[in-house]
């Protein structure tokens, strides 16, 4: 009885020995290690890699601009279109997004590996790739950047989420002091832009010589005076935010204006003038030579979430 008991327990240990070793080795299915991996490795190429094109005579990181000749598909901004890599890794090019978003399925599918081979036979994985802000996608240039499918649910899927530096536009600043005006101490600048506009026109306006009760009345294009709906107004005061700003609200010295231009306003190709009227603030460079939007312009990135989801 001993000898039956013994050999019983042992055989008890052997079969639970057979059955649960494998699971400590093991973290999860092959399956679900390769949607891991794809998702890991798509997040990657597409925030730390500016992409790539060639053709038989020239190559470069700007895909964008050669999307027939694309061969990795990557969105990190870069300065210098031959060296493969980039500076800043986690920034993003507006371009590069835009592009990404218009093409086609398969070599979106392609380019990022976003597929298995099954006995010869291409497998694609069911993706979601989202730019994300306070949990809704971001919208650029009326695309709103999301690409793939929505996750079912209940599916196995593997998730990767980076926070990146999404370039959504640009701006022109201006230091107030140095702003022309038609005629010395008047309360109004001038800014000139060479249309057409393909995007939004910001201005931003810092270090104003403000008088008591100072503020901007209002805007006008080559003459005319705009309407409220044509523009919108933010206000930064010393080191804190841009929050709306309302024209009644006085302007200080350490103040500083982003005023965003509709771009339908700048539709045709010929020159613009941009009059901003003030209320007790002076401005001293006097004309002919007027500021221009283009001399000053530079790249505004906001914080946002890349979420990769593979399945």
């Amino acid at each position: 009885m001993d000898f039956l008991l013994g050999v019983s327990l042992v055989l008890i240990a052997i079969g639970f020995t057979v059955q649960f070793v494998p699971g400590i080795f093991i973290s999860g299915s092959a399956g679900e290690e390769k949607l891991g991996y794809a998702a890991y490795r798509t997040s990657c190429i597409l925030t730390e890699d500016p992409g790539w094109w060639s053709n038989s005579t020239s190559s470069g990181t700007d895909w964008e601009k050669h999307t027939e000749n694309v061969q990795r598909i990557g969105l990190a901004a870069d300065d210098d279109i031959n060296s493969r890599l980039t500076e800043t890794p986690n920034m993003l090019s507006k371009e590069k997004l835009i592009k990404f978003k218009q093409l086609a399925e398969t070599e979106v599918v392609r380019k990022l590996g976003l597929f298995d081979s099954v006995k010869g036979t291409q497998m694609n994985y069911g993706y979601n790739i989202s730019f994300l802000r306070n949990d809704q996608p971001l919208v650029i240039d009326n695309y709103i950047m999301v690409r793939g499918k929505p996750l079912h649910p209940d599916q196995n899927m593997a998730k990767i989420t980076r926070v990146v530096l999404l370039e959504t536009g640009n701006f022109s600043v201006f230091d107030g002091r140095s702003l022309t005006t038609d005629y010395v101490n008047s309360s109004h600048a001038n800014i000139n832009f060479a249309g057409p506009a393909i995007e939004n026109l910001t201005i931003q306006i810092t270090n104003f010589n403000a008088g008591s009760d100072a503020m901007l009345i209002n805007a006008s294009i080559n003459g005319s005076t705009l309407s409220s709906s044509d523009y919108t107004i933010l206000r930064r005061q010393l080191y804190g935010n841009f929050s709306s700003y309302a024209s009644s609200s006085p302007l200080l010295d350490n103040d500083s204006l982003r005023i965003d231009f509709n771009k339908n306003l700048f539709s045709s190709n010929k020159s613009y003038q941009i009059r901003l009227n003030f209320h007790n603030v002076t401005f001293t460079q006097q004309g002919p030579l007027f500021s221009s939007y283009e001399d000053n312009v530079e790249k505004i990135y906001e914080h946002a979430l890349l979420v990769v989801e593979v399945w």
